[in-house]
């Protein structure tokens, strides 16, 4: 991975973070735009070296299923609640610290496989597609959320609903109400 590579990485990274701390209206318009473009980015700038073994193909496969996991944990963890009429949703500290985890596996999972000689060849594409899975699934989940709250306080005069998931040891925030 290059110089240049690696400053990409670093800048759609930091972009991903702000974006989480920044309250923003859920219209589900766009909701799929950020995980699009990592994806565009990860395929064609990016590059992708296909795995030379099936050990390679394996990890790999792994690392997408947490990607998913992951970005379902974040969708679940995402603070979602409706004020004015509009649906907001904003990050959390612990949404946050699973992002920087998943990038932290990630490199450290390529630095291992290149010290173990599974493969020599890591790839800038697989990280921005990993994080494009992640924020998919969290970007659907939220916005699940967010129509399931739309639904119980549809009209855009009615009181404003708690944030959900701002604490992830209570049940009670969830809009599910179990």
């Amino acid at each position: 991975m290059g110089n240049s590579q690696i400053a990409i990485i670093v800048a759609l990274c930091v972009y991903a973070l702000y974006r989480q701390t920044v309250r923003h209206t859920i219209d589900g318009r766009n909701r799929y735009k950020i995980a699009i473009i990592y994806a565009i980015v990860g395929v064609v700038i990016g590059g992708f070296h296909a795995p030379p073994t099936a050990l390679a193909w394996a990890l790999l496969a792994a690392g997408l299923v947490l990607s998913a996991i992951v970005g379902y944990a974040r969708g679940r963890l995402t603070r979602v609640w409706q004020q004015d009429g509009q649906i907001y949703a904003q990050g959390t500290a612990l949404t946050i610290t699973l992002f920087v985890l998943l990038i932290a596996m990630k490199f450290a999972l390529g630095t291992a496989e290149y010290f173990v000689g599974i493969r020599m060849h890591g790839s800038f594409g697989e990280i921005l597609i990993l994080i494009a899975v992640m924020v998919a699934f969290q970007s659907h989940i939220v916005w699940l959320r967010a129509q399931a709250l739309k639904a119980q306080h549809p009209r855009p005069g009615s009181p404003p609903a708690r944030p959900t998931g701002a604490n992830p040891l209570s049940r009670i925030d969830t809009i599910e109400g179990s």
